[in-house]
């Protein structure tokens, strides 16, 4: 209440005359005390209730008591005050329901967008798809044609020869069966004897006459999966849209590139809701979707020709606040270009000796959480930029910052090579007889092999009848290995480029 109110609860109001003079009957209120038939006119701030000056006397003597006019003042401004609060809270939770509304809406639209660019992903593993089974079948068909054109051939010159075969024996045959006598018959067989002579030559022998249907079948799913590298690279590292700052834009379809924008963007594409809980920060910074905490993590970054980024990883309780300054004390690893100069986010910056000719244009980041190391180096020289050290005791993120308008960063994707390790994968060229040859010798050696092992070792005092065999079927359990090893190999940019 006021200081008015104090004022009157130091004093109980008095009896009489006394009390007349000091609460006056213009500010009594309009309402009698049923028992004293008095006019209410005081009011009491302990039990909340307006008493006439007989009870303020009687039975609130110790209360605070004072004018119901100064009272309903006084409370006015209380229930004002009252107000202003429910005023301020039901503006905080309006903010938050127009947060969940802003965040429907951006759900839907990203849903849509999402939607339609994974149907464009898997439209183009489909093509793919189609376009290699049509190729395969095209391929299959030459061969058919190919093979029934060589096959047509050889019937012809068959038929021929099959004919001639036929005219040769009935000039054979009537001339067996002719009543000739004498030099004139001699003469007619060796004629006939010299065209049947010819006929001795055996059909020519088609080489590969069958289709390759083990070329076309023999793997195929494995040789599909394998082409489909080429259409299907792989980034190390994926940005996360919801925790890019106001100015950035994360692209849909790529989530390893982001660029900077003039302003908020604010058009359906945008991924990033200032409302969202995963907003954290007002730079125009990213982190990536997952975050390390064992192993060793390595991706390169292309900075082009941005005038001002920032690379690295960063931890993320250090992006909840905004006044931080970028250093390790503060939870950042990074490398910075700002104003034309490579800098070292330590404390201080450390100016980093690149050369006053040398532009950086792709730098690695090795991130080493064992060793507590975080490598930056130039892609283009393999040249060592700068390393921190830390001691990382919990999650770390790589971090991507780009102040320059219109600009941006990427991660480099890189492509996967698969190979197959087998022990008793044949040499290439190898007929089946080979193979199976080959096959036998290595079940001879693994034969021999486990023979060898068997063999007992005498040992000094010991008799040889007592000595135990080794199980043999246990150790060509032990000695054999898997019979297939696949492996994946992740070759950077560079190395493709030079390979090629």
């Amino acid at each position: 209440m006021s200081d008015r109110a104090s004022s009157s609860s130091s004093s109980s109001p008095l009896p009489g005359s006394e009390a007349d003079a000091v609460f006056p009957s213009s500010l009594a209120s309009a309402e009698c005390c049923e028992e004293h038939k008095e006019y209410l006119s005081l009011f009491c701030l302990d039990e909340l209730e307006p008493l006439c000056k007989h009870c303020a006397a009687d039975s609130h003597a110790r209360h605070r008591v004072y004018l119901s006019a100064e009272a309903a003042i006084d409370c006015k401004e209380e229930l004002k005050t009252s107000l202003t609060r429910l005023d301020v809270k039901i503006k905080h939770f309006e903010d938050a329901m127009q947060a969940c509304r802003t965040a429907s809406k951006c759900n839907q639209t990203d849903s849509h967008l999402t939607e339609e660019i994974v149907k464009e992903e898997f439209e183009k593993l489909h093509r793919f798809l189609r376009e290699e089974e049509a190729a395969r079948l095209h391929a299959l068909m030459e061969e058919k044609e190919e093979k029934s054109r060589k096959a047509a051939e050889r019937g012809n010159r068959l038929n021929q020869v099959i004919t001639s075969l036929e005219d040769k024996i009935r000039l054979t045959e009537r001339e067996l069966h002719a009543g000739g006598e004498g030099s004139e018959y001699l003469q007619e067989y060796q004629d006939t004897m010299s065209s049947t002579e010819c006929a001795n030559t055996k059909p020519e022998r088609i080489h590969r006459p069958l289709i390759n249907v083990a070329k076309h079948l023999g793997n195929l799913r494995y040789a599909v999966w394998e082409k489909m590298k080429q259409i299907a690279p792989y980034s190390p590292v994926t940005l996360d849209p919801r925790t890019a700052g106001r100015a950035v834009r994360a692209s849909s379809s790529e989530l390893s590139r982001f660029h900077v924008t003039a302003g908020p963007w604010r058009s359906a594409e945008r991924l990033v809701n200032e409302a969202e809980s995963e907003h954290l920060h007002p730079h125009p910074g990213i982190l990536a979707r997952e975050g390390f905490s064992t192993g060793v993590h390595c991706w390169d970054t292309e900075v082009g020709e941005t005038d001002r980024w920032t690379v690295g990883v960063a931890a993320l309780s250090s992006l909840k606040t905004t006044t931080c300054e970028a250093s390790p004390e503060a939870g950042l690893w990074c490398i910075r270009l700002k104003d034309g100069e490579y800098l070292a986010l330590t404390t201080p910056t450390q100016t980093l000796d690149v050369g006053s000719s040398r532009h950086l244009n792709r730098v690695r980041v090795k991130l080493d959480l064992e060793g507590g190391t975080v490598t930056f180096v130039d892609v283009d020289t393999d040249a060592p930029l700068f390393t921190f050290t830390h001691c990382f005791t919990g999650a770390v993120y790589p971090y991507f910052e780009s102040s320059s308008a219109g600009g941006g960063v990427a991660v480099l994707e890189r492509r996967v090579k698969i190979s197959v390790d087998s022990e008793d994968r044949p040499a290439k060229g190898n007929s089946p007889t080979e193979k199976g040859t080959a096959a036998k010798t290595a079940r001879e050696t693994d034969r021999k092999s486990v023979e060898l092992c068997c063999a007992k070792k005498e040992e000094p005092g010991k008799p040889e009848g007592k000595e135990k065999t080794p199980n043999t079927r246990n150790i060509k359990k032990q000695s054999r290995k898997s019979r297939f090893n696949v492996s994946y190999h992740v070759s950077l940019n560079k190395a493709l480029s030079n390979n090629s």
